[in-house]
């Protein structure tokens, strides 16, 4: 099974999409258009953004590839390289973001991202998801973390912008779920009889719960810490209280809902061509 920790900074959850249906449900308004969600994906970035999530799910190779599981290095990069494919990643995305986002007025959540605070928000979640690629750079940025006093005004901005977009639960809950996807895929190509059942395998997904919430809570506060360190306390505050409007609040479970939903797809795919090599080199168990 891949490392939690890299669909982690992908994945979200389920559970909130299916709230996030029930709430636009209640006196919804006209569907957006396609332009309007062409609009926010390129307000926020979203291009650049699956660019670099592309890049990491090629790269997960160097979590999958083993010397002793009888599967050659080509085979797995070419299928990382046709999961994970930038273009069709992007498509998926706005395919499930024009879903999510049914009902909504995308309007003022496009012109908060126009504004020139919006765009450097867009700019600097960008830089950062960038730089939290690389190990050293996510080591330097949980320390800065470590260190800000627990009760300094930065620190206080932080927790409440946590809390405002409940990162950790919904990242806790969508890793779950893709891992949860990954065990299906994986059990649709091998022994029926062998597999594991559904509850057998929950079991051992909410075994390793606390280890993820661990990895979930460290990753979200570094890259906070590390993504907004250029705002202004007066910035930060703004972008917070836009997370808290109705706007905000609904974008947050859009995006949570979009993700979730196109990395299910990518992990029960990935599942499944684990499998797929597993059963064509000798059978051989990861």
């Amino acid at each position: 099974m891949p490392k939690h920790l890299s669909l982690l900074k992908i994945v979200l959850s389920v559970l909130m999409a299916a709230l996030l249906a029930v709430s636009l449900a209640r006196g919804a308004k006209a569907e957006p258009t396609a332009q309007q969600v062409d609009a926010l994906i390129e307000a926020l970035r979203m291009p650049e953004i699956v660019d670099v999530l592309a890049n990491e799910g090629r790269a997960m190779i160097d979590d999958l590839d083993r010397d002793d599981d009888g599967i050659p290095r080509s085979a797995w990069e070419n299928m990382l390289a046709d999961l994970y494919r930038s273009d069709v990643m992007l498509e998926a995305f706005r395919g499930e973001m024009i879903k999510a986002l049914d009902g909504v007025d995308v309007a003022p959540i496009v012109t908060f991202f126009e504004t020139d605070l919006g765009r450097t928000i867009a700019q600097v979640e960008l830089d950062a998801r960038i730089a939290m690629g690389d190990e050293g750079m996510e080591d330097v940025a949980a320390q800065a973390w470590a260190e800000l006093p627990a009760d300094s005004p930065r620190a206080l901005l932080i927790e409440d912008y946590v809390a405002a977009n409940d990162l950790v639960e919904m990242n806790v809950v969508g890793a779950m779920n893709a891992d949860y996807a990954y065990m299906i895929g994986l059990g649709q190509t091998g022994d029926a009889d062998a597999m594991p059942s559904d509850e057998d395998i929950l079991r051992e997904i909410w075994s390793y719960e606390p280890e993820v919430r661990a990895d979930v809570s460290e990753w979200i506060y570094s890259y906070s810490t590390l993504a907004y360190e250029s705002l202004s306390d007066d910035e930060f505050a703004q972008y917070i209280e836009f997370s808290k409007s109705t706007e905000g609040s609904k974008l947050n479970y859009a995006l949570f809902a979009t993700f979730d939903a196109v990395y299910s797809d990518l992990s029960r795919a990935l599942g499944a061509g684990t499998g797929q090599l597993m059963q064509v080199f000798s059978g051989q168990e990861l």
